[in-house]
């Protein structure tokens, strides 16, 4: 149930897409500028023209990104890639300092042949309608579940700034995609620290460093989908740390 004593907060949201707008093609740059609040991905493959993806639920969509029909090639990928972070091992970047998130698709011989850009944005004031979770019930964990693109990452770093501002919050960072891929952590997680993960294999290890060498109050991590990353959650919890976490799936 609401809680009825939170005072009520608007949202606000905020996409940025400056830092993306400048190392994508001028065709591509103008038109996700003008749908940046309802843009979800972009898909750029060679040999294959701009696609968008768009909209929530029975509104989600996809569509031709540019008014002219020009296949990507190569030379633009190439362009892109010179401007983004080092794909790591589960072939994900990032454009430093922005909370887009990018992946590779590599043929056979480990050539770029395509991109998918994920857009990320934070919602201040999203965490209003579960206010009662995270303040009425300090010792209880949660756990978002949801598709892919379905805003769980977006709630938990609000979730992340909001609980920080009283409790020590810890944030195990898997692919930068809740902080941002810099040493300096986005604004929007407030005043939660973080702790970025290497390798998504390792992200167990780092979830038990943080607890053991960082005693944090609350440990927050995006897409526990692994059975070793739910013995490590289960780990934390019995040592009196509170978690929120993520993970693709629903109560069906």
């Amino acid at each position: 149930r609401l809680n009825d004593t939170a005072p009520f907060q608007a949202t606000e949201f905020h996409t940025d897409l400056n830092d993306l707008t400048q190392i994508l093609p001028y065709e591509i740059s103008e038109s996700i500028l003008r749908c940046k609040n309802v843009l979800r991905e972009i898909c750029l493959d060679i040999g294959e023209i701009p696609l968008a993806w768009s909209g929530v639920g029975s509104d989600y969509k996809r569509y031709p990104l540019c008014d002219i029909a020009k296949p990507v090639v190569t030379d633009e990928l190439q362009h892109i890639a010179e401007y983004i972070t080092n794909f790591g091992l589960d072939n994900r970047a990032s454009v430093e300092g922005s909370l887009h998130r990018i992946s590779a698709i590599r043929n056979r011989d480990r050539r770029l042949i395509g991109l998918t850009i994920r857009i990320g944005r934070y919602v201040k004031g999203s965490t209003f309608i579960i206010s009662d979770l995270l303040h009425a019930y300090p010792d209880k964990s949660i756990l978002f579940l949801g598709g892919p693109g379905s805003g769980k990452t977006t709630l938990i770093r609000e979730v992340a700034s909001v609980l920080a501002e009283t409790k020590n919050v810890l944030i195990v960072d898997t692919s930068n995609e809740i902080g941002g891929d810099s040493d300096l952590k986005h604004e929007c997680v407030g005043k939660a620290r973080r702790m970025m993960v290497s390798d998504q294999s390792k992200q167990k290890d780092v979830m038990i460093e943080c607890v053991q060498n960082h005693t944090p109050d609350v440990m927050v991590i995006d897409e526990i989908g692994r059975s070793k990353e739910v013995d490590a959650a289960r780990t934390c919890v019995n040592r009196g740390v509170r978690l929120i976490a993520s993970a693709h799936g629903n109560l069906e």
